[in-house]
């Protein structure tokens, strides 16, 4: 769908939004420097900014993959999204996405800025990728290579990670 909901902590009342340009599911949204950001989806690799200051969504860089149920944040000013089609980094301020070490992952993982840190939560591997996982990788991106952290205790797959007291 296309279609978006605002919800104000004022009024405590739901409005509809300005649609996206494009129907999308299985997209991330991710916001930075108070932009909203509505990422890949299902055979896209299209992505599109809102700026609530003038109501409206502009399209951006695409990706270099088509990305859907996948894991994206912003981290140090920048917005990563991962998933089984590869790892990317986004910078806003030339409006270009790079590709980076990726991970031989499924789908269904969640990818979280925690710390200073980027963290990529229940990635399914090798003949597991279509499985939950207890998997838990940090990215540095001083060396652009992942570092594999202690296992969750319970598998995890199309879950949501959120990071609270940053």
């Amino acid at each position: 769908i296309s279609s978006v909901l605002k919800y104000s902590l004022q009024t405590n009342t739901w409005t509809e939004g300005k649609a996206m340009k494009e129907a999308r599911w299985g997209l991330e949204l991710v916001t930075l420097n108070g932009v909203i950001y509505a990422i890949g989806g299902e055979d896209k690799n299209t992505v599109e900014r809102y700026s609530s200051q003038i109501n409206e969504w502009s399209s951006v860089a695409s990706t270099h993959h088509n990305h859907s149920f996948f894991g994206a944040t912003s981290h140090q000013n920048k917005i990563y999204i991962l998933g089984s089609e590869g790892f990317e980094v986004f910078d806003p301020e030339f409006d270009t996405w790079q590709e980076l070490s990726s991970l031989n992952i499924g789908n269904g993982l969640q990818l979280v800025s925690m710390n200073d840190k980027l963290l990529a939560v229940g990635v399914g591997e090798g003949n597991n990728k279509d499985k939950a996982s207890k998997v838990i990788y940090e990215f540095d991106t001083t060396n652009n290579s992942w570092i594999h952290l202690p296992d969750m205790d319970v598998p995890r797959r199309y879950h949501r990670a959120v990071v609270v007291n940053n």
